[in-house]
Parts: C-alpha cells; structure tokens; sequence
C-alpha cells in the first residue's frame, strides 16, 4: 500500500499497535536477561505512558509509517533503539514525509528519527553554523546554491545568491528567500503576494521544492490553470501534487464536468482527498442531487464525506429543505447548513414566513438587512423556480427562459414577493390532485393566495359543473353565473374564476394573500 492513498478513518482505529514492533533484538540500552515477551511487555508500558493514542494506531496506519521512514533509510530497530523516536507513528504521513524531504534537499548526511520529530527545531531554531558544527551536512557546503540546485526549469542567469552568514542564518530563512526568487520568476508574485502566501498557508513553509516545482507543472500544464488563477488561489503551491494525480487519474468527473475543469472553477477541490471525492459524487448520486445542483455548488465536494451524508439525512426531515430540494442552489444548504439553521430559529423568532433560500445562505449583510426591515419578502427568484421545478411543463423553452416567464408574470401582483414558499407548495400539491402542471402554470398567480381560500372556491366550481349543489357552503356566488353553461367551463376557465372570486371580495386590491396568515389582516402597501 503507498502512503499517499491512505486515507485514516474511524474505522480504521480499531487494532491496537501490534506486537510485532516490539518483537525486535535486544538492545544494548535493554538488559540482555530480559526475554522477548519481558522486552514487549517492558516498552509497551513506557509507550503508553509517554504515548497514550499509540494504541489507537492501526496496522496499516504503522506500516505507512514505515514506509516512509525507510525512504530515509531510518529501520525499524534505529524507531525502537530509543523510546522517544516512537513518536514518529504518531505523526501525519504525509507531514513526516515532507519534513524528511526537506532535510534531504537541505543537504542532511544522515536522517535519524530524531531528526524528523524535531524538524522545527532544526530548521527555525538552529543556525548553519550549528548544524554543520554537530556534523548534520557538509562542513564545506552552501545551502543556498544547494537550494538553487533542485530547480531544474529556473535558468541560471535568474538565480541571484544572497550570500547569507551561516552564524546568523536558519534554514528556513534560505528556504524561503530561493522560494520567493523562484516564485517571482515564475509567476511574477510580488512581495506582498508571497507574504500572504506564508501567511494563510502555512504548509509552503515546510513543503519540499520538488513537490512546489511538481504542484505548478501540474497546475499549469495538466490542469491548465491560468497564472492569475494560480496567484489568487496560492493554496495550488502548496497542494500535494500525488494527490493531484490520483484525484485526475481516478475522479474523470464530478457534477457532469471533466474533472480538470471543475478544479479550475472550483481549486480548493484540491484540497481534498482523491477518495473522498469520489465518495461524495456516491452520496450525491444516492440521494438523487441532480447535476445541474452540484454544478451550482462545486464547494460540496471540498467537504468530507461523512459530513455531507450526516447533513442530507438530517435535512431531508426538514420541512424548508424539503420546499427547496429543487433549487439549483439546494447544496448551499449543506455547504451552509450551520449558519441556515441559526438563521432559520432567527426568522422563526422575528415571525418571518417568507424565507427564501436567498436569505438562509446570503452574506451577513442581506441577512441582517431582512430580519431588521419592517415586513416579510421572499426572494422573487426561489419563488419562480420553485413553481417551474415543482411542475412537469411540455414547453419547448430550457429551464432558466421558463424561470424567467414565470417570474415576469407574477409580477403582475403587487404583493407577490410577500407570499410564503410554503403557501406557493401547498397550493401547488393540492391542484396537481385535480389540473395538469400547464393549467396549474398558465393560472400561477393563484398559487399566492392561502389554501382555504382556494380549496373552498375550486370545490364551488367543480361541483357547479358537475350540476351538484354546492350543499350548504356559506360562499355563494352571485347572479351573473347564471348566464354560464359551467358545465362547459375549462379547468383553466375553473382556476381563473377561483382568483377572480377570491379578490373580488378585496375590490381587485391584491390584498387576498394577505388574508389567514396568522389572523393578521395588513393593510395595502406600496411595493
């Protein structure tokens, strides 16, 4: 198994540290009476003590370890020749092997260990002159131009040494000042560009030059990332190019995109484990997230799986997402689902019905703006797509021209941003029992006005032309239905004379939504 595509899951925290490590030939530190089982027995204690999540280390996490270690040539007997160079296994992969990288392009003569666990020590703490006086690399070696030498692409002429006194320089120093030269050569990164690199991501410190020089070959010619791209996304420096690999070779598609074009729309993607992608496009598909909502919301798959499983199966109990699951924007609730359920208890507590998805997982701003002004509105635009979503339409229009209609006829009502989505959705499930999606959408207007009201004058008119009384209703219609054969009447004739009725008794002042929300009758209000 290779290092790079271990991934360390719950699941895999279920062996205890094997035996096997400490079965091993005595050792000069350990007296020669003590047997092997007395050997295991005697060092597992002073591991525990001094270690206590060893146990929790599985085997394959060990042997991980191993492998990078013998990369170094660093043996299992020199790990256990000394207790405290165990705390390797308890390091990252993929952290220890970047530090052992680092000490190797730096010139180390000899990897132990020790060196690895106290990394930071050496190259932030320790000067030149110390490291060659304790004989770690060459007496006669200049780590600067050695620095130089791992750059292959970076013609001569450009290298510029700086010549910096081994008594007063730390490696790091080195390091970062041939990174910065060769950024600059490279990408044109200015100064300030660089410092905000170090700043906000901080493995470019401790990231090994080859794995730089990699990361950009693959950026630049695989991916075809655009440089500015890569300025203003300066995690795609320090990103772990075998990751990058796996993640193009095993992941060819996410969302209905190639998967090198979804990384240039959304880069942090490479942030996250090839595996994991691949888990989260399962997820999706298992819970029937159309394409066209992954397209819209790619920062899915920069989470772990296991998140974006937990959140769909707690969402899906609730009653706003289930309204907004055919959103094209639906995912933001996963994404944001934190920051949407401590809005949703803010609306609840200001009696706000009209949320919107808009206002769950808009910026702070547009959040506190709504919840501060008088009144309720919804977002015009959930509100369209939620009734061309909702309903089935054989029009040859694409989605987002029917969205688009819909939205220019509602605006015929002057109130129509002041209905709630959960009304739009009631409306919508009860006519579909009784009238087919175009009728339902040639008379959208009515899907703003309360259930009662509706239910009560369509049961009116399909009893009417039926030629059934309508029993003893205290609705009555006026006289001039007598001149109607409304045994002949259309559904969508049906539906026109419900909203006509309807406002009607508001003298045609838009009013009728208004009507049954909470017992609250408002005024009518310019919009």
């Amino acid at each position: 198994m290779e290092y790079h595509s271990w991934i360390y899951t719950k699941e895999q925290q279920v062996r205890t540290i094997p035996f096997w490590l400490f079965e091993l030939r005595r050792y000069n530190t350990v007296p020669r009476q003590y047997n092997r089982k007395q050997l295991s027995d005697h060092l597992l204690q002073k591991l525990k003590a001094k270690h206590p999540g060893i146990e929790l280390l599985s085997h394959d996490r060990l042997q991980c370890t191993l492998q990078i270690l013998h990369k170094f040539d660093i043996t299992t007997e020199d790990i256990c020749s000394y207790i405290n160079n165990v705390h390797v296994f308890t390091m990252n992969p993929i952290t220890m092997d970047n530090y052992g990288e680092i000490l190797k392009e730096c010139g180390f003569i000899t990897i132990h260990p020790g060196h690895i666990i106290k990394y930071h020590t050496l190259v932030r703490n320790r000067t030149i002159a110390r490291i060659k006086k304790e004989g770690l690399v060459r007496e006669d070696s200049n780590l600067e131009e050695l620095i130089f030498s791992h750059f292959k692409d970076w013609p001569s002429c450009h290298k510029r040494l700086e010549y910096f006194p081994d008594l007063t320089t730390c490696i790091l120093t080195i390091r970062m000042s041939v990174l910065q030269k060769y950024l600059t050569w490279r990408l044109s990164v200015t100064p300030e560009d660089f410092n905000k690199y170090c700043r906000n991501y901080l493995p470019l410190k401790h990231k090994p030059m080859s794995d730089i020089q990699e990361s950009l070959d693959i950026a630049l010619n695989d991916i075809k990332f655009d440089v500015s791209s890569i300025k203003r996304n300066g995690f795609i420096i320090s990103s772990d190019p075998v990751n990058t690999k796996l993640i193009v070779e095993n992941v060819h598609t996410v969302a209905g995109y190639d998967i090198r074009e979804a990384i240039k729309i959304e880069p942090a993607i490479l942030k996250n484990n090839y595996n994991a992608l691949l888990q989260i496009r399962d997820i999706l598909e298992e819970y029937r997230i159309p394409l066209e909502a992954q397209r819209r919301c790619l920062k899915v798959y920069c989470m772990r799986p296991d998140t974006v499983k937990d959140r769909l199966d707690e969402l899906r109990n609730l009653k706003e997402y289930q309204i907004l699951k055919t959103n094209p924007r639906v995912l933001s609730m996963v994404v944001h689902k934190r920051k949407m359920m401590n809005r949703l208890e803010k609306m609840q507590a200001a009696k706000k019905q009209c949320y919107s998805l808009n206002h769950l997982v808009s910026s702070s701003k547009v959040f506190n703006n709504y919840i501060s002004n008088f009144g309720n509105k919804v977002c015009g635009r959930d509100l369209a797509i939620l009734i061309t979503s909702s309903l089935v339409v054989n029009k040859n229009l694409a989605e987002h021209e029917l969205v688009k209609q819909v939205h220019a006829h509602l605006k015929r009502h002057k109130f129509w941003l002041h209905c709630a989505l959960n009304v739009i959705d009631e409306n919508i499930q009860y006519l579909k029992n009784s009238f087919n999606d175009d009728v339902i959408l040639d008379n959208c207007l009515l899907l703003l006005y309360p259930l009662a009201e509706v239910e009560q004058y369509i049961n009116i008119f399909q009893q009417k032309r039926a030629g059934r009384e309508t029993g003893n209703s205290d609705t009555k219609l006026d006289s001039n239905y007598n001149n109607l054969v409304l045994a002949q009447l259309s559904d969508s004739q049906i539906l026109s004379l419900v909203l006509y009725e309807i406002e009607k008794k508001y003298h045609f002042s838009g009013d009728g939504i208004w009507a049954r929300q909470d017992g609250v009758r408002v005024d009518s209000i310019n919009v």
